[in-house]
């Protein structure tokens, strides 16, 4: 008998564990158009290699597999590695492959792909265009009096990127001492662009740690706002600068990827990473970066506006999503403003933000009347940590919006997790809360989670402009008086641990389907399918699904 109860124990445990497995699920890819054929050749594959990032996909391929457009014609270079927290798979094209979808299929459940319009138009984030260009290598052991193809690799990825035609990749396998754009006083600048459908883009060889280390003001640029630059993709670098911008992209249609930035002499008015872009043209696309560190660490040199990222002009048609912005020391860790001009079409969502001395998400200069602003599916945590930065207070919160005009279609803010935001600033009291919102806002499913004596909204915004249902607001007292939010709740949401930390839901939390289903993204923060009702917070429930706790990254305590 006992025999039988331990196998049936087995039985159900493996059952079990299975059906709590997650589905597949894509959040974007590096490149989304190239050639299949060209590049380098190996085992039949010659075409461009692809990143696709994702989650449950598994550690290892096994009997998993992913194709394009239906078809098996994909190389697998890597399957499953950890990228933040999620994972990555490389594939490279072969000659029979086609325009289409990538699909990722883990033990017969096919992936689901994220999307997001923007600009009027649907991104499909596992959609992948197979068109003409050329396939080029750069590599410490070549030569820019070479021809650029893999066997007869550039030296330098200055000249590739002044070389390379619209439509054409660059893998770079090293940076080399050559490497420089001395009159414009950066490592490297996009002194050529490519077009719309075709971009140019430099991305980082598989496997290769392709590092920008550079005491110049400028890690990789564009060389003024006017251009040239549009229509670039620029993926997988390491970029550390001793000046202030790791990232000065001053021009619309760029796709930026997976490269980790850190600007520890960051100063002034700038950021790690300063975007622009202008009229109707699509924005930024960026995906999947980490910032390690925004700012000088001597706080005493910090500056308030100093950020982490930073829209400064043409605030259109932005896409950012799925990266950790983290130890921002000074001002904010997204921030878009332009005086006196608003901004409209900005999706912020999926991102990781934490340890920012001022504003985790500050979108202060938008219209909605415009086009759709929203904020969704972020964890945000020891945001707005202060103290007040040397040159004057801030704004001390997760999300803050504000407008030039009199919006009256609403922002949306939805599905976030928010944990003690809101330093209590002696100078700038009012502006100290985990909301900030002085436009008209939707606020649905939010998990508003404060530390003793931190407000839920700040006391100079309030709560007069919000609408909404189905928030939790918990540790700083009960719910707060907004007429207009209805069905909030006041408990412990029950998260797996605040001091890790790791936000996902607890089993038996009492965020799990407490949400309405008015407003819901269709994934959440790891890429698990919501459930209707939806969770509240950033995390679906998680049905004893084993997920991966959020990097903390390099934490700074400022003083």
């Amino acid at each position: 008998m006992k025999l039988i109860n331990l196998a049936l124990a087995i039985f159900l445990l493996v059952a079990g564990a299975a059906a709590q497995t997650a589905a597949p699920a894509i959040f974007f890819t590096d490149l989304t158009s190239g050639p299949n054929t060209g590049g380098e050749s190996v085992s039949g594959s010659a075409g461009a290699y692809v990143t696709i990032y994702g989650n449950n996909f598994g550690a290892t391929q096994g009997s998993s597999s992913v194709t394009l457009n239906g078809a098996s014609c994909l190389r697998v270079v890597s399957w499953g590695t950890t990228w933040l927290w999620y994972q990555k798979i490389v594939v490279q094209l072969g000659s029979s492959c086609t325009s289409g979808n990538f699909v990722v299929t883990v033990g017969g459940v096919p992936s689901t792909a994220a999307s997001v319009t923007v600009n009027g138009s649907t991104i499909n984030q596992s959609a992948f265009t197979v068109r003409s260009g050329n396939i080029r290598c750069v590599s410490s052991g070549g030569s820019d009096s070479n021809s650029g193809s893999f066997g007869s690799c550039w030296a330098t990825t200055q000249h590739a990127i002044q070389t390379i035609a619209a439509g054409d990749v660059a893998y770079v396998q090293s940076l080399t001492n050559s490497d420089a754009c001395a009159q414009y006083n950066a490592a490297l600048c996009l002194l050529s662009q490519g077009s719309s459908g075709s971009p140019k883009a430099i991305v980082a060889y598989p496997g290769a740690t392709v590092t920008i280390n550079t005491n110049q003001s400028y890690g990789l640029r564009t060389p003024n706002v006017s251009g040239p630059g549009p229509f670039w993709v620029i993926a997988g670098f390491h970029i550390t600068t001793g000046g202030s911008e790791a990232l000065s992209l001053l021009v619309a249609n760029v796709r930026v990827v997976a490269n980790v930035l850190a600007c520890p002499g960051g100063n002034g008015t700038a950021a790690c990473y300063e975007a622009e872009s202008s009229g109707s043209s699509l924005g930024h696309q960026i995906y999947g970066n980490q910032w390690t560190q925004a700012g000088p660490s001597n706080f005493s040199s910090s500056s308030k506006t100093y950020h982490g990222l930073y829209f400064s002009s043409g605030n259109n048609h932005h896409d950012v999503g799925w990266n950790d912005i983290h130890n921002v020391i000074g001002g904010r860790g997204l921030q878009v403003y332009q005086e006196g001009v608003d901004g409209a079409d900005i999706h912020i969502h999926d991102n990781l933000i934490h340890d920012t001395t001022l504003d985790g998400i500050n979108l202060n200069g938008v219209n909605p009347n415009n086009g759709p602003v929203e904020v969704y599916n972020n964890v945000e945590y020891n945001v707005g940590k202060g103290p007040d930065p040397p040159d004057g207070a801030g704004i001390y919160s997760c999300v803050n919006f504000e407008s030039n005009g009199s919006p009256t279609t609403k922002a949306k803010v939805y599905n976030n997790t928010c944990y003690s935001a809101g330093f209590p600033s002696t100078s700038n009291p009012s502006q100290s809360g985990a909301f900030s919102l002085y436009i008209p806002t939707t606020f649905e499913n939010n998990l508003v989670y404060e530390a003793s004596g931190r407000s839920y909204f700040t006391s100079d915004a309030g709560c007069g402009q919000v609408s909404g249902s189905n928030n939790n607001f918990f540790g700083n007292g009960g719910t707060p008086s907004c007429s207009a939010l209805t069905s909030s709740t006041n408990v412990n949401p029950q998260i797996v641990s605040t001091s890790t930390p790791d936000f996902h839901l607890a089993s038996g939390s009492p965020m799990i389907a407490a949400g309405t289903n008015a407003l819901f993204p269709a994934l959440d923060h790891d890429g698990v399918a919501r459930a209707n009702p939806p969770s509240i917070g950033a995390y679906e429930d998680p049905s004893g699904v084993q997920r991966p706790a959020p990097p903390t990254g390099l934490s700074v305590t400022v003083q």
